[in-house]
């Protein structure tokens, strides 16, 4: 038995070894070969080591795909950039073409005459633009004054300004008629409102007016002469400064600052006709009065032969008026060199000669005096009243019966309710907004046309508020004794010229002196 099992014992080891060999061959089989079928996965689908992580074999696939993507945008890159840099490279070549044609163009003699002749065309049409905005503003204000008669007889926009002249340098304006609003401003038909803008280094050549104005500064600083038979006075003006020039006074305005335009506005009084103001520039070609003399008083004024004064007075003059012939334009009525530009050193001559307004104390007749250098009438925390008014202390303003007034009300304060026993006030918006409340009647919206007769007046006169809506440039009439509230949106700055404000007394319907 023994002997039997050693002889049998190789055989069963030989056989052990075969079997374990037979399960090491199946175990590695088993982790290189498939896996047992998952429910969902599709069949035949196989696993594959990547980087020591598993992942399906149709990810290597998309993996494939996008390396062959990558390789050919790749590919179109580098093939676009030598396309994209030749591309370039023309349109450098054409821009240094075109200049190069641009500046042999301004070299060339007849081609600058082309260059002047195009840039003329385009003047002439920007002026004939500028017309027609214009026609269209006042057929708006026209409209608007129409529409506004059922609203607000007393409020003015802006835009109820015609321009009487306008170039590169600066603009005059003329408020329309006031007694053409209401019959409630009859009083006013005399009365004109003008204003002027000008840029830095420009100057308003020689004129007279026929009519007495009461001018104010309402921004920048200005160069004021004033011409008279025995010599000339010039006085630097800035903001707040107020002047009266008599009709008929010859002056000239320069804005003497290097960057900030001139703004101006005067009251002009009508010393001819009602409601008209003209202007008579010494060195225009269309009002130049001597061109209305005969030859023979022209000959003994000047104590020269005719020609000698045709030549040296009035042959560039009649150049003018020939090129302007036909034009049918606003601008036949504008002096056309009215503004023009100046020179740094025509300036230092003007400075030289100017004085300074008036301060504190008594000024003479037809020297500035600066508003905003007098004691605020009242001052408080929410703004200042400054007035000037017509008494021995300012004799500019005794004769025309007129007050100056500027009102600094600060943003969400409120000029309270008020009347004037006998000054009509004229009120310009100069910079800011707010909100402005007029105590009136109905009636007083009516017109020429819709009066009443006396009776049925006073039987259907009833209080109706007024409101307007202000901002710059915006004009409101305040007749004496009607109530006015005035409050700001945002800081607000009003000019006020007061007409009959002698013994004119300001009479508030709340508050107290000091608020």
């Amino acid at each position: 038995m023994a002997t039997t099992i050693k002889l049998r014992f190789p055989l069963l080891l030989l056989l052990g070894v075969i079997l374990l060999a037979s399960v090491c061959v199946t175990c590695a089989n088993y982790d290189e070969g498939s896996e047992p079928r998952v429910p969902g996965r599709p069949e035949g689908e196989k696993e594959e080591k990547h980087r020591g992580k598993l992942r399906p074999s149709y990810e290597k696939e998309e993996d494939e795909g996008e390396k062959q993507r990558y390789h050919y945008e790749k590919k179109e890159q580098k093939e676009a950039q030598p396309r994209r840099e030749k591309k370039e490279q023309k349109e450098e070549e054409k821009q240094v073409e075109e200049e190069s044609r641009e500046s042999q163009r301004y070299e060339d003699p007849g081609e600058r005459a082309r260059e002047r002749y195009r840039a003329e065309i385009i003047k002439r049409q920007v002026e004939k633009e500028r017309e027609e905005r214009d026609r269209r503003h006042q057929r708006e204000g026209e409209e608007e004054e129409g529409s506004s008669k059922s609203r607000n007889p007393f409020l003015f926009k802006s835009n109820n300004f015609l321009t009487l002249f306008e170039n590169e340098n600066g603009h005059i304006r003329l408020l329309q008629r006031f007694d053409k609003r209401s019959d409630l401003f009859e009083n006013l038909q005399n009365y004109r409102l003008v204003e002027y803008r000008a840029k830095p280094h420009t100057i308003f050549l020689p004129q007279h007016i026929d009519a007495d104005l009461i001018l104010v500064v309402l921004s920048g600083k200005a160069i004021l002469t004033v011409l008279s038979p025995n010599n000339r006075n010039s006085y630097n003006l800035k903001r707040g400064d107020t002047i009266k020039l008599p009709a008929g006074t010859t002056s000239y305005l320069l804005n003497s600052d290097d960057e900030e335009d001139l703004r101006m506005v005067d009251l002009a009084i009508s010393v001819n006709r009602p409601g008209k103001v003209e202007s008579f520039n010494l060195s225009g070609n269309k009002n130049q009065y001597l061109r209305g003399f005969s030859k023979n008083i022209l000959e003994a004024s000047f104590n020269t032969k005719y020609e000698t004064i045709e030549k040296v007075l009035l042959e560039e003059q009649d150049k003018e008026s020939q090129q302007s012939i036909g034009q049918k334009r606003i601008s036949q009525r504008q002096e056309t060199n009215a503004l023009v530009k100046v020179s740094r050193e025509q300036i230092e001559e003007p400075k030289r000669l100017a004085r300074s307004s008036s301060r504190k104390g008594v000024s003479s007749e037809f020297e500035p005096i600066n508003l905003r250098s007098q004691r605020p009438k009242y001052s408080n925390k929410f703004g200042k009243f400054y007035e000037i008014s017509p008494e021995k202390k300012y004799p500019q303003l005794q004769d025309l019966d007129v007050s100056v007034s500027s009102v600094e009300i600060n943003e969400g304060a409120l000029l309270l309710p008020h009347y004037n026993s006998r000054a009509i006030v004229t009120v310009l918006v100069n910079e800011g907004k707010g909100n402005l409340e007029l105590i009136g009647f109905q009636n007083e919206q009516q017109g020429q046309r819709e009066k009443e007769d006396e009776q049925q007046h006073e039987r259907n006169k009833q209080v109706q508020r007024y409101d307007a809506r202000l901002s710059s440039g915006d004009v409101v009439i305040i007749p004496a004794g009607h109530p006015v509230a005035v409050s700001a949106s945002s800081n607000l700055d009003l000019l006020g010229f007061g007409i009959n404000a002698e013994n004119s007394q300001r009479n508030f319907l709340t508050g107290s002196d000091d608020n």
